[in-house]
This record gives structure tokens, sequence and C-alpha cells, in this order.
């Protein structure tokens, strides 16, 4: 299998069982070499199924592998509204003020939230 080419979660599913039901013995990189895929993919492959496995979720951050941790949330006080303004704001990491209207849908802001506590992409 030439690498480069990008697996979907069944693919991975697949290696990452096979791996474990040989006992897990194998070298990583030795595993992923004899498969044709790149041994950092296949070690976060394994590292993010193993964590599901145990019910928790798994994030990269800064090159470095962990759990999700909680996201910190604290509400800002918006001044110069006017009055009966129902809005609020979020302030999230990084610096970023989130507004949201007093119609807000709870799934989407849910969605739109995921999205922030994703790692920056390059």
């Amino acid at each position: 299998m030439p690498k480069g080419i990008r697996h979907d979660r069944e693919f991975w599913v697949g290696v990452v069982d096979e791996f474990e039901a040989a006992g897990a013995a194998e070298e990583h990189r030795e595993f992923a070499e004899r498969h044709g895929v790149a041994c950092d993919t296949f070690r976060r492959w394994l590292y993010k199924l193993r964590a599901e496995q145990r019910g928790r979720r798994w994030r990269t951050r800064g090159g470095r592998r962990r759990p999700k941790a909680p996201l910190a949330l604290s509400l800002v006080e918006v001044e110069g509204a006017p009055a009966g303004d129902a809005r609020f704001e979020l302030e999230l990491p990084r610096g970023l003020r989130l507004r949201v209207p007093p119609s807000f849908d709870a799934d989407a802001l849910r969605r739109l939230l995921a999205v922030f506590e994703e790692p920056p992409t390059p």
C-alpha cells in the first residue's frame, strides 16, 4: 500500500485490531512498514482507538497526545449593549470572543465550540 494515501476510520480499526490481536508485541515501526503506512499515523490511530475503548476522548495538542480536557469557558459581560438585548459573549482560548444572539440554537453552538477545541492547522 503506497504511503501518502488517506485511509478512513474503518481501515484503521482493522489495522489496529490486527495489531492488538497479535498481542501488540511487534514494534510499531515494523508493523507500520509491513502495512505500508506511516508509523506516526499508525500510532495516532492506535492511541486514539485505545482511548475510545476506555471511554475517553483523544486529542493532539502541540504534538503531545493526551485525552481531551473539558473546555473552560468564562462568560464576559457585554458593555454598552442596548437595554433589553439578551445577547451574551463567550471568551474562548487564544483570546477569541464569540457573541451569541438570544435566538441561538444550542446544538449549533455545541458544534461551533467543538471547532474551537480542535488544534489549529499549520
